[in-house]
């Protein structure tokens, strides 16, 4: 399929007849050469389509700014709004329709343009790479990139109106109040959270998927309220103040030089805590009372009935060097309060091991957080432009203060760009059923206790690490790198295709056939990711990470030999090689368009390491119940032996030779006897081979778990042996009585 065909079958059916018309753009290419100033009419014909699509996207823009403002206009804000008693509840949820319409349009509007941009850049390519006009610069795109970059930047303000106006729908329907609510942080959290990766050019789809059920929380911003306007001013005028989503978030944790906090987080023991700084925003370190806060997570077990908790407390910036280093509380607090207790507690862990921990990661992110200011129990957060950053004694800083300074140039070794966006779903309570059409929807891939502090420290300092994080794979150079989306999405089930058609259903209730095993070095993302994302289809026309170079921090380090065993939560460093990979990741990379428009080969993203990612989650009641399905067939076993033993001795039948039995009497007992000992016979070696067997299954399912190997745990061969040998036993003691019987 040539990228004429590609980019036909992508066009937006609403839109068809705005796209740039591609196919004729490129014969005129293909006819320039042999036609009288074809250079000039190619040029005069480009350029009046590039003002037509400048033209189209101002003017799709404008119209749905009027839109968002005719909606805000007649929505009240909440039930206490006077305006919200002149409303009937079926109207505001027509209002509701007319704003997914909008958000539809927006994201339409976001594909068309990039789509076009590609095909309006490949024209200029085909059109600059021609010999008859060498040094043309006719073929100018400028126009078009700036409606595209004016298009992104609204998108974000677009983004924070819409939410408002679902929240003011919400609350209009369900008659409450709320509309002047701002958010103010708790200073100790308790919740639930489950992590997902979301590739870049998801990432608006889930948002607005997200604020039809939550809105956008910006702190200190009212949710929902009208803003002051002058009489008469449109949304679409002041919009462009560039109100935006996102909020910049930095976190600096804290580590000693053997990263002992690290490999405790990353084993999970319980009370594993972990400190760092944060704070919201640009840092001025000339601002002595700049806000941060002072965290303090701690990992709790399940089995301990205790929640993991994370703890803050808010410190001026020019006393947390004091704080941190000596233990000093600033001035306004007292260790008999709750924050002077908090903070001493902190000093203590920090420096309890006799190696004073320090500052060596830091992360930056761009997060979109979403949450009704009234409540807690539902948190939704999307970090964007993710970095991980070392931090260090010898790492720049200015003039008295206490991390790095990242305004000069940081070293390639010294940072790692993260691909992907990193989505946390919070809860307190069970998830409603729209989170859960949210997280299975196709857009996410869920990564179980994903750490930004475990993945920038596996990567920064490779050379200390003795595990890595589960989601690191086996890379082709011996040493262990980052999974993919592609490979963490891969959910291949090897046993899947044994199973019974009636066990899987369809949308429509029915029966279907299982997924077909693939085999080596078949195309495991079109089949496989297809089936659970069809999203995931590849498009020439999405910004996707094209390589994985992205992620890619610079440099090549050896971590010293360290002995092999079995880790638990955690996937130990191989013995094979030490060179831990800073790329992403290892596999294939994803498939480039590098044919003509005619024809193209189809290039295919083959994810062979995913097989080795480790998705089973230890318990310790998964031990408990390995012992109880050992304890239950050795309790089998040992009545299968004592009943062969009595039968072998005959004791059933010690009344056989008593009394003046007559000689066919006896004869008829000696056979029966003679039955019954062979039984016991054939009955004993069968007890005792399972006993055995027990054993064996209950140590190999004892490594199988440590080793959080993902395969079958049900014993396939067990029950047929144990079927087949006591069937055995029965029909050849059968068989001599009945023979006694018919003699």
């Amino acid at each position: 399929m040539g990228f004429a065909d590609e980019f036909e079958e992508e066009i937006i059916p609403k839109l068809k007849h705005s796209y740039v018309r591609y196919r004729v753009f490129n014969k005129m290419l293909r006819g320039m050469a042999s036609a009288n100033n074809g250079a000039k009419e190619f040029t005069k014909n480009f350029e009046a389509e590039v003002d037509r699509l400048s033209r189209f996207v101002s003017s799709t823009l404008e119209n749905i700014w009027m839109r968002v403002d005719s909606i805000g206009e007649e929505l009240p804000v909440d039930a206490l709004d006077p305006n919200a008693q002149k409303i009937s509840t079926y109207r505001v949820r027509d209002i509701e329709k007319d704003i997914d319409a909008v958000g539809s349009d927006i994201l339409q509007l976001a594909t068309f343009s990039t789509q076009n941009k590609h095909a309006l850049e490949r024209l200029c390519s085909k059109f600059r790479e021609s010999d008859d006009n060498e040094g043309n610069n006719a073929t100018d795109l400028t126009q078009y990139y700036e409606q595209c970059t004016q298009l992104e930047s609204q998108m974000e303000s677009l983004l924070v109106f819409l939410s408002d106006l679902y929240a003011r729908a919400r609350r209009v329907k369900s008659n409450k109040d709320g509309g002047d609510a701002v958010w103010v942080p708790p200073e100790s959290f308790e919740r639930k959270t489950t992590k997902y990766w979301v590739k870049k050019e998801d990432i608006m789809k889930v948002k607005f998927e997200i604020i039809k059920r939550l809105p956008l929380l910006i702190f200190g911003r009212k949710q929902g309220a009208k803003e002051s306007r002058k009489k008469g001013e449109l949304m679409f005028v002041t919009e462009k103040e560039g109100l935006r989503d996102s909020q910049s978030i930095s976190s600096v944790y804290y580590d000693s030089p053997d990263l002992h906090v690290y490999h405790n987080r990353l084993l999970r023991h319980d009370k594993a805590s972990l400190v760092r700084v944060r704070w919201y925003g640009k840092r001025d370190p000339k601002q002595p009372d700049f806000p941060l806060f002072v965290e303090r997570k701690v990992h709790r077990e399940f089995w301990t009935g205790h929640r993991s908790v994370k703890e803050r407390c808010t410190v001026q910036q020019q006393y947390v060097q004091s704080v941190m280093n000596k233990g000093t509380l600033p001035p306004d607090v007292t260790r008999a309060d709750k924050n002077g207790e908090f903070l001493s507690e902190v000093y203590k862990f920090l420096s309890k091991r006799g190696e004073k921990q320090s500052p060596m990661v830091r992360t930056q992110y761009e997060r979109s957080a979403f949450q009704e200011a009234t409540s807690n129990a539902v948190r939704i957060s999307i970090d964007c432009e993710l970095k991980m950053i070392r931090e260090g004694s010898s790492s720049p800083k200015k003039s008295g203060d206490w991390c790095r300074d990242v305004s000069c140039d940081i070293a390639q070794r010294d940072i790692v760009n993260f691909p992907y966006a990193v989505l946390e779903v919070k809860l307190q309570d069970e998830p409603g059923q729209w989170v859960n059409d949210l997280t299975e929807g196709g857009m996410l891939i869920a990564v179980p206790k994903f750490s930004k502090f475990q993945q920038g420290m596996a990567l920064l300092y490779p050379q200390k690490l003795r595990n890595t994080p589960w989601w690191f794979l086996p890379d082709k150079n011996g040493g262990m790198s980052s999974a993919t989306f592609e490979e963490m999405a891969d959910a291949d089930d090897p046993y899947l295709s044994k199973g019974n058609p009636a066990m899987f259903y369809d949308a429509n209730g029915n029966p279907e056939a299982p997924a077909a095993v693939q085999k080596h070095g078949q195309d495991l993302l079109s089949v496989k990711v297809d089936r659970c994302k069809p999203a995931l289809k590849h498009s020439k026309f999405e910004n996707s990470i094209q390589n994985s170079g992205c992620f890619n921090c610079g440099g090549n380090n050896t971590s010293p030999r360290v002995e092999r065993g079995l880790t638990v939560m955690c996937m130990p460093i191989s013995s094979l090689g030490r060179n831990l990979s800073r790329k992403f990741s290892s596999s294939d990379k994803f498939a480039k368009h590098s044919g003509t428009d005619d024809t193209s080969s189809d290039d295919h993203m083959v994810t062979p390491r995913a097989s080795a990612i480790v998705r089973t989650r230890i318990e310790p009641k998964t031990f408990f119940a390995n012992e109880r399905t050992f304890l239950s067939w050795l309790q089998v076993s040992v009545i299968v032996i004592f009943m062969a033993f009595s039968l072998m001795d005959g004791s059933s039948l010690s009344n056989a030779f008593v009394g003046g039995s007559s000689k066919s009497e006896r004869k008829a007992d000696e056979t029966r006897l003679h039955a019954s000992q062979v039984s016991g016979a054939l009955l004993a070696p069968i007890g005792i081979a399972f006993m055995l067997y027990a054993l064996y299954m209950h140590r190999m399912r004892t490594m199988q778990i440590l080793r959080r190997e993902t395969v079958r745990f049900d014993d396939q061969r067990g029950p047929v042996l144990v079927v087949s040998g006591l069937a055995i036993a029965c029909v050849v003691a059968y068989g001599i009585s009945l023979s006694g019987i018919i003699a």
